[in-house]
């Protein structure tokens, strides 16, 4: 049933075993006080990780500029002082054969106001979904911004990680230097097609010099902005076509802003799989791998899209905080036993609640190291009582504890 999904292909030059990607969801789960590795952060990524048939993990969004950790957990790559605390994600990580990527980013704009004293952007346009008025950067502000995601994707290689994923999507501060909706910049960073692109690819000559020609760099930008004004999918195709062309070895097509928030991350009332055509488009301009992702819950649908031939490998972010077992089940056909994501939204309304990350359908999520299901030595005889939520979790476990459930 499935020929595509768990065969290895390449990014760059970096082999990944299967077409299965964890995508790159925020926590919430790095240190308060700094954005360093935790044992919690350890735990849920090791949960999902050790399951066969995941190829990459891509790591949630690490900041840059330590200014900036839009969010109370935002995980942090700023300072060397972080690097040990990584390497050990990635030592771990790798010991279930995986490969492991973690994503260099910026809230820019989109930073919660609560989090900084005031949001930065190219241009002092407002951003709608945060309320916030972001102050425009200066040149040589903007300048050290550049080496800022270079020396983060130099501390990610000291660390032992396998590649580097440049979040340029979801009106981030990249994906707003590249848009004519939030850029309107009159100098080198804005003005035109060419202008706009200047700091993205700076910032991908930067890395390139820094990890060396055979470190993969993938880029991850929202094929379309859904916002008038903004990136359309003929305008990310252009960017694609410029991105390959400057050394990025695949493209993660994503899409949305916080302005077009539902198209980001897709409600349970949208179609799944319904942004899989923008990643379409854009692999038919480009000559590198394209991963896509959105409402991806079902491995039927995920490898359909792979042997369609519309994107080459297929990101699931939800779906394994659902469910850490979706590849495992997957590979010994047992189908009917992944408990899927119902896009309810409830993970990412914690994240921007600036809450740890929390499932609707798996209480496990950010327990994973005490929420261990242990067999009972004397099995007992239960009723429950009631088949609602709480009464039919309450007969799994029991039952899942040997214990003999009516």
């Amino acid at each position: 049933m499935f020929k595509l999904l768990f065969t290895s292909a390449y990014i760059g030059k970096m082999e990944v075993k299967s077409r299965l990607i964890m995508a790159p969801v925020a926590t919430d789960f790095a240190s308060l006080m700094d954005g360093a590795v935790t044992q919690r952060l350890i735990d849920y990524y090791v949960e999902r990780a050790k399951n066969p048939g995941i190829g990459l993990v891509i790591v949630e969004s690490a900041a840059i500029d330590g200014a900036y950790r839009s969010h109370a957990g935002h995980l942090g790559i700023y300072d060397d002082k972080l690097i040990p605390g990584l390497a050990e994600l990635v030592d771990i990580l790798h010991m279930y054969g995986v490969k492991v990527a973690i994503q260099l980013g910026h809230a820019g704009r989109e930073a919660s106001p609560q989090m900084v004293k005031q949001q930065v952007a190219p241009s002092a346009i407002p951003c709608k979904a945060t309320g916030g008025m972001p102050r425009e950067l200066t040149m040589v502000e903007v300048e050290d911004l550049v080496k800022k995601f270079v020396e983060g994707a130099r501390r990610a290689k000291m660390a032992g990680f396998d590649a580097v994923e440049i979040h340029g999507a979801h009106g981030y501060l990249i994906n707003s230097f590249m848009s004519p909706y939030t850029n309107k910049r009159i100098d080198k960073y804005g003005g035109s097609f060419e202008g706009r692109m200047r700091f993205p690819l700076e910032i991908i000559e930067g890395i390139r010099k820094v990890v060396g020609e055979d470190f993969p760099i993938i880029f991850r930008l929202s094929g379309d902005e859904f916002v008038d004004g903004g990136l359309t999918i003929e305008d990310t195709k252009k960017i694609a076509k410029v991105l390959e062309d400057t050394s990025v070895n695949a493209i993660d097509v994503s899409a949305g802003i916080y302005e077009s928030i539902d198209m980001l991350i897709q409600p349970m009332y949208y179609e799944r799989g319904c942004i899989v055509y923008l990643a379409e488009k854009i692999k038919k301009s480009v000559n590198i791998p394209v991963i896509t992702v959105g409402r991806i819950n079902d491995p039927i649908l995920a490898e359909k899209v792979l042997q369609e031939g519309k994107a080459d490998f297929v990101a699931i972010g939800r779906g394994l905080i659902a469910d850490p077992e979706f590849a495992k089940k997957t590979r010994e056909g047992r189908l009917n036993e992944i408990r899927k994501c119902i896009a309810c939204n409830y993970c990412i309304s914690r994240i921007l609640g600036r809450r740890r990350l929390a499932c609707t359908v798996n209480p496990e999520v950010g327990k994973e190291r005490e929420y261990k299901i242990r067999r009972v030595e004397k099995p007992k005889k239960v009723l429950v009582v009631g088949g609602g939520p709480a009464g039919m979790e309450a007969a799994r476990i029991a039952a899942l504890r040997g214990h003999k459930v009516t």
